[in-house]
């Protein structure tokens, strides 16, 4: 219970005593908080009278804004009674392609199934960004590779290969197997999250050296660009699920799997 609805009960009852009964507070600590306040703000509010607790003149366009003040908190607690109980809310989301494209849709859509009146805010992106943006605080959690959220706290959301992606024409997509020794020394076409993560690893464990052609920021236009033979790429497999393009894909001998998390930030501050 605020002070400002302790106060309004004396001011609209001309009483310390009701106040005091309805709060459950002894008259003391309630002429107490009148004394707090007045000392707070520098003005004098009641003076008594035959008729209780009076409020000086002048003093009504205060009292009037304490009654604000009470509405405000009366709505403050009714929001986060409907955010607690996932009855409103909203909750920014960051996610690579991949996942953005083939999972969320339709985890999105059984939760706002549930949970109808919550609303999202999805920010599509590479693992660099999208961790920095929850360093910043300016996304609630990212679906990202577990290899990126290990500096966060995280849950497991699932598994995903990474793949060889050709040119129909491409020597490589003649062959029924391909292992990563077959890249080394390739045309290749470095895709959203450069060398950095799962690829790097990939490559720097076999000791692989492709010769980087593009440098692309964005993975659809990276697949265009293999599928007009500037080179091949390493992709994972969730991203190429029914893609619009003209590729071959083929997974390696030595499979290459990474795990997929979704991150968060260890702060009180998340919504539930």
């Amino acid at each position: 219970m605020s002070k400002y609805d302790v106060i309004l009960d004396v001011y609209e009852n001309q009483s310390i005593s009701k106040a005091a009964q309805k709060h459950n507070y002894t008259q003391s600590a309630v002429s107490q908080t009148i004394r707090n306040y007045e000392k707070e703000i520098g003005l004098k509010l009641f003076k008594r009278s035959k008729n209780g607790m009076e409020a000086l003149p002048g003093t009504e366009p205060i009292f009037e804004e304490l009654m604000h003040i009470r509405s405000a908190n009366t709505r403050i607690v009714q929001i986060v009674s409907n955010i607690n109980n996932l009855d409103s809310g909203f909750i920014r989301i960051g996610t690579v392609q991949s996942i953005a494209y083939n999972w969320l849709p339709g985890v999105l859509k059984n939760f706002s199934a549930e949970y109808p009146n919550i609303t999202f805010r999805l920010y599509v992106d590479g693992f660099q960004n999208l961790t920095e943006k929850l360093h910043k605080k300016e996304l609630d959690c990212i679906f990202v590779s577990q290899y990126v959220a290990k500096d966060f706290p995280n849950l497991p959301v699932g598994t995903d290969e990474l793949v060889l992606v050709t040119s129909l024409d491409h020597p490589l997509a003649d062959q029924l197997t391909v292992s990563f020794a077959d890249i080394d020394g390739q045309d290749f076409v470095l895709s959203a999250d450069d060398f950095d993560y799962e690829t790097g690893k990939l490559f720097r464990l076999n000791h692989i050296t492709p010769n980087v052609r593009f440098r692309i920021n964005e993975d659809y236009t990276a697949i265009k660009m293999v599928e007009q033979g500037f080179g091949i790429t390493v992709l994972p497999k969730l991203l190429l699920h029914n893609i619009p393009f003209n590729v071959c894909v083929r997974s390696f001998t030595e499979h290459f799997r990474r795990n997929l998390s979704v991150a968060y930030l260890d702060t009180p501050e998340l919504s539930p």
